[in-house]
């Protein structure tokens, strides 16, 4: 009986696509001066899968930045010797003790488990190129696609020259994306209200953005290995008008970054293996932009629960998706701002790659009182606080539509009747909350 709790494999097929494709999707948007390494090799005969990574240049001292990938993968190590120019090692997915129960258990219970991979380094003093060659009697997991597209990532890039940002700009235009240059102007007062929002967002995000080295010394001095809680990713949820979108860019604007804004049209296509395609170069080209923040919006629509009946092409965005978050881009460079109005849809392990979640609800009372004196600000607060009494449950983006009808209403009227141009009176901005806001 196979164990229901085991992840199954994925097949030959699926590994080679997603490994070819998020490959052929970064060397596509980066310089060839700048490539250090080939497009993956797979093999599957016999009953045993290969992934071979070649580098231009590798050197034995790069073992050990490799091993530091691994060890975010694999469970434990159980042999490793030295080779002729190089170093044999054997990872497993599965703890030592899992391992040794189910050994002791039955030669079944054994076999539920995923097979050891043997992991082969072999460095070449004459060329000062090298080689990484992942064998196993058996197909890959998810986790092992992921661990052999972060070491290819790490080592395929070593020491070369970044594509302009005017490159990497144009090309995430060409792919549906639009990129926001930091604006200083952009502040926090483009969002009107949600003070408490704004300052949970500008003490837990903007501020380590602004001074990662304070973070990062923090994180020296507590931390058995070199890190820092400057956050990767984070997810803004909450219905929709709450200021999310307005937010990322508050961000960017206060951090000094560009902001990669990523609608949900630029990544689906009615062609096969077009979405994720798509996705996998935008993280790319993000990446070559140096520091800056990709706002993915309505994430939900493209990363659904996997409990849930989905489609095929949605699994492989997901797929593709948890990798990125999981650093196949360098996260250092790149924050990803989320945003969905169901956070309940979102899969679990897509939520558990987030550093933080922000709520946005909606506006209490003083806050759409805010927010009206941004669009109406001629009102006396006595008008204000009758608007904000009539607009109970609404968003901040319904709020401003609502004005922006009572100024239209206001001027049709001033038209026809031929008088002076002047601001709309509280009563004209009731009417037009009338109408917006029916009675239920």
């Amino acid at each position: 009986m196979s164990n229901p709790a085991a992840p199954a494999a994925l097949s030959f097929d699926e590994a080679r696509r997603q490994i070819e494709s998020a490959a052929a999707a970064r060397l596509a948007g980066a310089d060839p001066k700048a490539v250090n390494g080939e497009l993956p090799a797979l093999e599957f005969k016999k009953g045993e899968i290969s992934v071979a990574l070649a580098f231009k240049a590798f050197q034995e001292r790069d073992f050990f930045s490799c091993l530091d990938v691994l060890r975010q993968y694999y469970r434990s190590f159980p042999e490793l010797s030295r080779a002729f120019s190089g170093a044999n090692l054997v990872a497993d997915l599965a703890s030592p003790v899992t391992r040794k129960l189910a050994e002791r258990r039955s030669r079944e219970a054994e076999d539920e488990l995923p097979p050891q991979v043997k992991i082969a380094f072999r460095f070449d003093p004459r060329t000062g190129g090298g080689s990484v060659t992942f064998t196993k009697a058996g197909l890959l997991q998810q986790e092992e696609v992921n661990c052999v597209l972060d070491l290819w990532q790490r080592h395929a890039f070593a020491g070369a020259t970044a594509a302009t940002d005017g490159d990497a700009a144009l090309a995430l235009e060409r792919l549906g994306a639009v990129v926001f240059r930091p604006d200083p102007d952009f502040a926090e007062d483009r969002l009107a209200g949600y003070e408490q929002t704004k300052k949970e967002v500008r003490d837990t995000i903007v501020l380590p953005l602004v001074h990662p080295e304070v973070f990062q010394q923090i994180g020296a001095l507590t931390r058995t290995r070199p890190g820092s809680s400057v956050p990767r990713a984070v997810l803004f949820e909450g219905p929709p008008g709450t200021g999310k979108t307005t937010m990322a860019r508050v961000i960017a604007g206060q951090s000094g970054l560009p902001m990669v804004y990523v609608p949900v049209e630029s990544i689906m296509s009615k062609w096969f293996g077009e979405s994720e395609r798509r996705l996998d170069a935008i993280f790319a080209a993000a990446g070559s932009l140096g520091r800056s923040v990709v706002f993915l919006d309505e994430i939900d629509a493209f990363a659904g629960s996997r409990d849930k009946p989905m489609h095929e092409a949605t699994r492989r965005i997901l797929s593709v998706l948890l990798r990125q978050l999981q650093g196949l881009v360098d996260t250092s460079n790149v924050v990803v701002v989320g945003a969905t109005n169901r956070q309940i849809d979102l899969d679990p392990a897509l939520l558990n790659r987030f550093n933080r979640s922000v709520h946005f609800p909606l506006p209490s009372p003083p806050e759409r009182a805010a927010i009206l004196r941004y669009y109406a600000k001629h009102l006396a607060p006595a008008e204000i606080a009758a608007l904000a009494e009539a607009s109970g449950g609404r968003s901040g983006r319904e709020l401003e539509d609502a004005c922006g009808m009572a100024e239209r209403l206001w001027a049709s009227e001033l038209i026809q009747s031929g008088e002076a141009v002047r601001a709309p009176p509280g009563e004209a901005y009731l009417r037009a909350f009338r109408l917006k806001f029916p009675a239920e």
